[in-house]
């Protein structure tokens, strides 16, 4: 069974919460990353910036420059342990609709896994595997709405 120690990313990239929000998406965008959780003042956990808290309008009036990533991020998180199934992870994230759990061990941020991670660690488990796949250039059966494929 994999687990989410298998499947997380160790070296997690924060933010602290009173990093500019400007800063904050810059970092993001510069390390390719969708979001990353946050840290106060006294280094605890507080909440989670993504991008689409960066662009949501009602967190965003009057536009990021004045802003805080304290102002912006979704406080409070998600998290579960390394030993626990990655399936749990991913059911966890779709429930929820989010991108990432942060993943503790005894009250320290040990790590993050995000769907991507899941998605990359599922497929490489299932490469050469009998997978429901139609063959190549076969063309799906027409609609019955009057839609059909392009």
């Amino acid at each position: 069974m994999l687990k989410i120690s298998d499947v997380m990313t160790r070296d997690v990239f924060t933010l602290a919460a009173s990093t500019p929000a400007e800063t904050a998406a810059w970092e993001l965008c510069v390390r390719g990353f969708t979001g990353a959780p946050v840290r106060d003042a006294r280094g605890r956990l507080v909440g989670v910036l993504s991008r689409s808290d960066l662009t949501d309008p009602e967190r965003n009036q009057g536009g990021m420059e004045a802003k805080e990533v304290r102002d912006l991020m979704t406080p409070g998180l998600f998290a579960l342990a390394p030993s626990e199934p990655a399936v749990r992870a991913a059911r966890l994230m779709v429930r929820e609709g989010i991108g990432r759990v942060v993943v503790m061990d005894r009250g320290e941020l040990v790590g993050i896994v995000t769907s991507s991670d899941i998605l990359s660690q599922v497929g490489s488990h299932t490469a050469g595997a009998d997978v429901d796949l139609p063959p190549a250039g076969a063309r799906a059966p027409r609609a019955e709405t009057g839609f059909a494929p392009i």
